[in-house]
């Protein structure tokens, strides 16, 4: 894992550096989390072998390291953010998390609506011989979460900064399931 290259993070970090070198006099970076609904969009559960829906996937599902919220939260820190340019438009970094989940958590958050679903562990070096375009990123991510979380080490004050300046709370996974899965 310590020499895996996660090809997503220059792209990220070289944006952030024209925005600081742009010469803006107030600005500040909105970080987005993994989405609510990407477990029921491209990384939505999926028809087990055994008839079952769940999902089988490169990564520990004991380990509590996806930081996500619903993608219609993502506008109450921007907002925050335009409201509180004194507090925070100096290069600060806000990043939405509803929460910090693992998979077991999210099976949790889906079973205490009614839904049954299982997940499966696949280690990389299988996930990655997959024939589907992008088996390899996914074994990538997954595994940048597994050593850094998803918003990276030391993103705490970076949540609670979000939470402080956006208007309203944010939504919790169990409430968005019951919104918007059948």
């Amino acid at each position: 894992k310590a020499n895996m290259k996660y090809h997503i993070l220059p792209g990220k970090a070289k944006v952030d550096e024209l925005v600081k070198m742009a010469g803006f006099t107030s600005y500040s970076f909105v970080q987005a989390p993994f989405y609510f609904q990407n477990l029921v969009g491209q990384l939505g559960a999926q028809q087990q072998q055994d008839g079952s829906f769940g999902w089988s996937l490169p990564i520990d599902p004991t380990k509590r390291v996806v930081h996500m919220a619903d993608i219609n939260d993502l506008g109450k820190v921007v907002a925050g953010a335009f409201l509180n340019g004194d507090k925070v438009g100096r290069g600060s970094y806000l990043s939405l998390a509803a929460g910090c989940y693992s998979f077991n958590d999210i099976l949790a958050a889906f079973k205490a609506v009614g839904k049954e679903y299982s997940f499966n562990y696949i280690p990389g070096e299988v996930f990655s011989k997959f024939p589907f375009k992008g088996a390899d990123e996914l074994v990538q991510m997954f595994a940048y979460f597994e050593s850094n979380t998803y918003m990276g080490p030391n993103s705490d004050s970076q949540i609670e900064m979000a939470k402080e300046i956006s208007k309203e709370a944010y939504t919790p996974l169990e409430e968005w399931i019951k919104q918007n899965v059948n």
